[in-house]
Parts: C-alpha cells; structure tokens; sequence
C-alpha cells in the first residue's frame, strides 16, 4: 500500500512519525530540564538545612524551619547511605544520594562560603571546625513524575488515535484508486462498498453508478455488434456460395475477391472493436517487414507492383503483433493509393518505415491522430480520420513513434520502430 513514494497515506504517515518523535522529543527535553531545575532545587534546601544546622543548631528547635524546606534529619548512618546507595552527584562539601526511591545528603565537610553566593545567600561568617559534625538530611518533598508520564501518554495516545482516525478515512480513497486501476485493465463488474457520508464515500458512490452505466453500455454494444455481424455474415455467405456455383470466368473470380473482401472486413471491424475497448491480447513475435507488406496489399487486393518499394535489401525484421500491425499498414497504404496522384513511395530503411505519395497536404485540424473520427472536421466521404486514428493507436501498442510530414508536394508517413 506505501510503495508509491508520492502515495497521500505514505506522506501522512511519515509526517505523523515526525510529529511523534518531535513530540517526545520535546517531552524528554522538558523531563531533563525539570529533573536539573529540581536538582538544584534540592541542593539549595540542602544547603539552607545545612546553614541552618551549621550556625544555630545548639540555639533553638529547627523543626519548624525544616518543615518549611521538606528536609528533616535521616535516622540512617552515612555509611550505609555511601556504600549501598546510589550517588546522585559529589559536592565540595557533601554528597547526594539515592536509596529505595529516596533522595539524601551526606555532609562531608562544612559549605565552602562562595556557594552560598550562587544560591543568592550572604556567605555565612567564619565558623570554628570543631563546631562541624557528619550529619544525613532526607528529602521528604514528593516528586513523583506520574502525572508528567501520564500527560505525555494522553498525548501519544491522541496524536496515535487522529492517526489510525485518518488512515481509516483514508483507505476508501486506496480502494478506489485499485478499483479505477481494475477499470482500466477492463474490469466493470465492480461494486466499491461505502463505508461513510463523506467526500471520498461520495465519489465512490458515483463511481459505482458509473461502472454501471458503463457496464450496461457495453453490453448493450456487444449486443448490437453482435446482431450487425450475424445480419452481415449471412448475405456475404450466401453471395459467396452463389459465385462458387457460378461459371469460372473473370468476373466470378472478380466476386469472389469482393466477398472475401467483405468477409475480411467484417472481421477486422471485430478486431479493431476488441482493440479499442482493450480486448485484443497483442502476441509479439518476430517476422520479416516484406511478409506484413504482403498481407497488407492482400487485405487491399492490390498488387505490390502499384508501389515503389525502396530499402528490401534491409531485411528489416520486425517485432509486432502481426494481424494488428498489417492493419496499421494497410490503412497507411490505402490512404497513400487513394489520394496519391503518382504511385505511392514505400521506403525501407534499418529502424524507420516511410510511406510517401504526392498530394495535397493534411490540413492542420486533422493532424492529431490520437482522436477518432470527428466530422467536425470531416464528412463521410472524406476520409483521413478513423482509419489514422487507428493506426496511430496501434502503433502506440506497440511503443513505436508516428509521425506525419508534407514537404516539396509529397505527403510523407513516418513509423520510428526504435
């Protein structure tokens, strides 16, 4: 589904994980700015208890004092605290320490002055040593991060759920893309469920109509091809039975011909039908270019010595459907042999097929063969229309170029193999 680098569902997924990591990302930086702002925090109320204790601990009770800072004095020994704890960090004069999800300080020695300083306290005055005595603070002020891991998780959770909430919206649209690649294979019994009341739900809808109408038109065409082919066939057969019971003579052979003729054509109506409704199964083989040009004049019922052939000592060797490609040739070469007023040119060359004659040139509105017939342009005697379209469209199957020249009176039909 996430193949296609351009896919809508591939670019919001890559932009919600980026939103996921930049999110928790910003979390984490706000979880080590809040543990460092609460270190110092605790290092400031230690070093208050511990001025407190230092200067006026023989005078009065600090209880109170201590209650204000969430310090109080630890029953456990220094000892235990710096062999089984953990140490937080190592101050000049003390250290702080983890133990069973409690936080301590070990005074090591009395605070040097100048740390008061960055505390904003005054330096406390001069102090005998001996007044100095190991002592163990205990935080007692909570610091449980629940409700900071609860906020983050309600937001993954949010940003996860509008994701999955898009996606879900989403997959309808991936659905229909299948779909409309199916159609165009020649698929039209499809029928897309609707899940919503939304935009997507809503063209999907419409596109159920569609194939529907799509599916009722075709078959309401091969109905009627059908009966027109049946209705055809028969006379043709039966005009081809009776010249066959006719006297041998010129002019029965010359029936015979148009019969065949007619038969042939009914059949490559059924042909290009299937061509233009993607039907045909093209088979790619090798043959030589002489061999189509033969059954491109046998389909005309014309000679090959009403054109001028240059370039067969070329050989050229073709990789083409066959049957799909003398038609593309013999549309060329009927439009050549009809509006030509000397014998039509067909040039040979190592990878370029020409077919020229002399003439008056296409006119410019009728130049872009990749549209059918269009009478426009065109009337039904006229020509140049159909027959080119489908020509050009045969040629694209088969991902040669076509291209369409007229200079010094010569109308020139050029098919680029390579």
């Amino acid at each position: 589904m996430l193949t296609n680098k351009h896919s809508i569902i591939r670019l919001i997924t890559l932009f919600f994980i980026l939103i996921f990591i930049l999110i928790n990302g910003l979390f984490w930086i706000a979880h080590e700015h809040f543990s460092k702002q609460q270190e110092v925090e605790q290092i400031r109320r230690f070093l208050l208890a511990d001025r407190l204790f230092f200067f006026e601990h023989n005078q009065r009770d600090l209880s109170p004092e201590l209650a204000q800072l969430m310090i109080q004095p630890s029953t456990l020994s220094s000892k235990k605290l710096l062999s089984q704890g953990s140490t937080i960090i190592t101050l000049p004069f003390g250290k702080m320490i983890e133990m069973n999800g409690h936080t301590f300080f070990v005074k090591l020695g009395p605070p040097p002055p100048h740390l008061f300083n960055k505390f904003e306290f005054r330096p406390p005055p001069p102090a005998e040593m001996n007044h100095f005595h190991s002592m163990v603070f205990e935080d007692i002020q909570p610091h449980s991060l629940v409700m900071f891991w609860i906020v983050l998780a309600g937001v993954d959770t949010l940003i996860l759920l509008f994701y999955a909430y898009l996606l879900a919206k989403l997959l309808p649209l991936h659905r229909l893309k299948n779909a409309i690649i199916a159609f165009k294979e020649g698929d039209t019994s499809l029928n897309i469920p609707i899940t919503g009341e939304d935009e997507i739900s809503q063209i999907t809808q419409e596109f159920n109509h569609t194939l529907e109408k799509i599916a009722s038109m075709r078959e309401a065409r091969s109905l009627f091809l059908r009966n027109i082919l049946h209705e055809l066939k028969t006379p043709i057969m039966k005009g081809a039975l009776t010249t066959d019971c006719l006297e041998a003579s010129v002019d029965q052979e010359r029936l015979k011909q148009i019969f065949t003729r007619m038969d042939y054509l009914l059949n490559e109506f059924t042909q290009m039908e299937r061509f233009s409704s993607n039907e045909w199964q093209l088979n790619f083989q090798e043959y030589r270019f002489v061999d189509l040009v033969d059954h491109a004049c046998d389909i005309l019922l014309c000679d090959k010595k009403s054109l001028t052939i240059k370039g067969e000592e070329y050989q050229l060797i073709v990789k083409v459907d066959f049957e799909l490609f003398a038609i593309a040739l013999k549309n060329l070469l009927d439009n050549a042999l009809k509006y030509s007023t000397t014998k039509p040119t067909l040039m040979i060359l190592s990878h370029t097929i020409e077919i020229c004659n002399v003439g008056n040139p296409i006119p410019e509105e009728k130049r872009d063969f990749s549209k059918p017939f269009n009478r426009e342009y065109e009337s039904s005697s006229a020509g140049l229309g159909l027959g080119l379209y489908l020509t050009h469209s045969i040629l694209q199957k088969h991902g040669f170029n076509f291209y369409y020249t007229h200079q010094s009176g010569m109308n020139c039909f050029k098919i680029v193999l390579s």
